[in-house]
C-alpha cells in the first residue's frame, strides 16, 4: 500500500470484526447497488478479487443484459430485487446509484437505498437478530452536505447509531475509461469514514481493490474533494470554449495545443460541450453545498458557457438543412449516453424544426429512439449522409475513421457537406472539395446564419 494518509487497521462495527478478513474467506458478501458503467466495473473487480459478490439495479433489461453476458455462478449473482442484497451476510455495500438526473443534482436515487439498508437493519435488531454491522461504501458523487442533512438523519428517525448498528463510509470513483495504464486497482483513490469505525473498515476492503488509498480527515473534506477536482476541469474546458468564441478567426485548438507544451499546463481544446457522469455536474454539486455559492463565479460561468456552447453549434449551422448526428455516446469508444452533447443538440434541433436524425454503432435503432425520441435514429445511413447538409460527428469512435464511414462522408452529392468535428477523429482525412471540414475550435468553425464567422 503507497501513498496512504492516516491509514488505520481493519476493523470496524462489532468489536474484533474484520470485514476485509470476511469477504476473503467468503464467509459474508458484497453488495452493489447499480449495475451502471461505475457499479458493473466494480462488480468485474470485486469477483477477479475472489469476493462473492450480488449486484442489484432496478432496470430489469440491465439485469438481463448483463446475465446473458456473464456465468453466474455461487460467487456472482445478478438481481432486480432489494431482498437478495438485504440479507444479513452482505456486509458490504458499494452504491454506485446516479446521482444526477436532467442535468442536476438529485438525491432520490441514493435516498432511497440507503433507506432500505437502514430499514432492513432496524428490523433486524427489532427482532433481535445477530448481523455484522453493514458497512456502506458509496462511490456515487454527493452534493457537499448530502450525508449530514439527508443520510444521518435517516439513521437517527430509525434510533439507529453510527459505527455501531451501520457504517458509513465514502469513496467517489475516479474514471480513467481508456486511458492506458489505468486500473481500479492503481489509480489514486481519496477516501473517509463518517465515522472512526466506518473508516477502518473502509480502508480494510478498499486496501482489496486499490494499492493507493488517501484518506481525508472528515466525510466533510471527503464529499468535497470529487466535485472540485471535477469542477476544476470543468472551468478548464469550458474556457477552451470560451476562447474559441472569442477568437473566431483563429485556430484555437493550433493555439490550445502549443499552450499545452509548458510543463503545469494541461491540453484542452474547444469541443460541443462536456459530458459524461461528473464534469457536467461538477460545478453544480459544489455550488449546491457551498456557504457562500456568490464567491464561486466563475463556476456560475463555465455552467453558463457549458449549456450555451451546444445551442450555439446548432444554431450555427440551423439555416443549411438536414442534420446527421455521428455518435450518442458523449466519448468514444464507451456505450454512456449520460450528458452527452448529442441529447442537447438534438433537443435543439427539434425545437428549431431542422430535420435530424442520430446514428452510433454501439447503440441499436430502438436505444437511440428510446432516448432521444421515436424516429431519431437512422434506419439507412447511406441515405442520411447522402441528405444530410450537415453532420456533426460528436463521439470519437474508432470506427468513424474507416470505412464505410469515410467513403459515405466522401462520396459526389448534389450540394456540399458541412462537417463539424468534436474531438477531430477525421483531421487527418483529405476531403474533396465539395466536403467543409472543421475539427471544434478551428477558425470558422461556428458561423452565424448567414454563413459569416460568428
Amino acid at each position: 500500500m503507497s501513498h496512504v494518509f492516516n491509514a488505520p487497521g481493519a476493523a470496524g462495527g462489532r468489536p474484533g470484526h474484520d470485514y476485509a478478513a470476511a469477504l476473503r474467506s467468503r464467509e459474508e458478501r458484497v453488495g452493489v447497488w447499480g449495475l451502471g458503467y461505475i457499479g458493473w466495473s466494480t462488480v468485474q473487480a470485486l469477483v477477479t478479487s475472489g469476493l462473492k459478490t450480488v449486484g442489484i439495479d432496478i432496470d430489469r433489461s440491465r439485469v438481463n443484459e448483463l446475465r446473458a453476458s456473464v456465468a453466474l455462478s455461487d460467487h456472482l449473482d445478478l438481481t432486480s430485487e432489494g431482498a437478495d442484497v438485504l440479507a444479513p451476510d452482505v456486509s458490504v455495500h458499494f452504491v454506485a446509484v446516479p446521482t444526477e438526473r436532467d442535468a442536476a443534482p438529485y438525491d432520490d436515487a441514493i435516498v432511497a437505498v440507503f433507506d432500505q439498508l437502514v430499514q432492513a437493519v432496524a428490523a433486524r435488531r427489532g427482532r433481535g437478530e445477530e448481523a455484522t454491522p453493514p458497512l456502506v461504501v458509496i462511490e456515487s458523487t454527493l452534493t457537499p452536505g448530502t450525508v449530514a442533512t439527508v443520510l444521518l438523519p435517516l439513521l437517527d428517525k430509525a434510533d439507529l447509531e453510527l459505527d455501531r448498528d451501520l457504517l458509513i463510509a465514502l469513496a467517489p470513483r475516479r474514471d480513467w475509461f481508456l486511458a492506458e495504464g489505468y486500473n481500479l486497482r492503481n489509480l489514486d483513490r481519496v477516501y473517509s469514514g463518517v465515522g472512526e469505525a466506518s473508516a477502518e473498515a473502509a480502508f480494510g476492503v478498499l486496501s482489496i481493490l486499490c494499492e493507493r488509498l488517501h484518506r481525508a480527515s472528515s466525510h466533510v473534506t471527503g464529499e468535497l474533494v470529487k466535485c472540485v477536482e471535477n469542477a476544476f476541469r470543468h472551468v478548464e474546458i469550458t474556457l477552451a470554449n470560451q476562447l474559441s468564441l472569442a477568437y473566431p478567426h483563429v485556430d484555437m485548438v493550433e493555439v490550445l495545443k502549443l499552450a499545452g507544451t509548458k510543463w503545469n499546463m494541461g491540453e484542452f481544446h474547444p469541443s460541443f460541450g462536456t459530458g459524461g457522469y461528473c464534469i457536467p455536474l461538477a460545478s453544480r454539486y459544489v455550488l449546491g453545498g457551498a456557504d457562500r455559492h456568490e464567491e464561486l463565479s466563475i463556476l456560475s460561468a463555465a455552467i453558463e458557457t457549458d449549456d450555451r456552447i451546444r445551442r450555439t453549434v446548432v444554431d450555427s449551422i440551423a439555416d443549411r438543412g438536414p442534420v446527421l448526428v455521428l455518435g450518442l455516446a458523449y466519448k468514444g469508444s464507451i456505450k454512456v449516453a449520460t450528458l452527452s452533447p448529442a441529447i442537447a443538440i438534438v433537443e435543439r434541433l427539434r425545437e428549431l424544426g431542422v430535420p435530424h436524425s442520430v446514428h452510433d454503432p454501439m447503440y441499436s435503432e430502438d436505444e437511440i429512439n428510446g432516448l432521444l425520441g421515436a424516429g431519431t435514429a437512422t434506419t439507412d445511413l447511406g441515405r442520411a449522409v447522402a441528405e444530410a447538409a450537415t453532420v456533426l460527428i460528436v463521439a470519437d469512435h474508432e470506427g468513424f475513421r474507416h470505412n464505410p464511414y469515410q467513403r459515405l462522408l466522401s462520396a459526389e452529392r448534389e450540394r456540399p457537406l458541412l462537417i463539424l468535428d468534436n474531438y477531430g477523429a477525421l483531421e487527418r482525412q483529405v476531403w474533396p472539395d465539395h466536403v467543409e471540414y472543421h475539427r471544434a475550435g478551428n477558425a470558422g468553425w461556428i458561423a452565424d446564419r448567414d454563413g459569416a464567422p460568428a
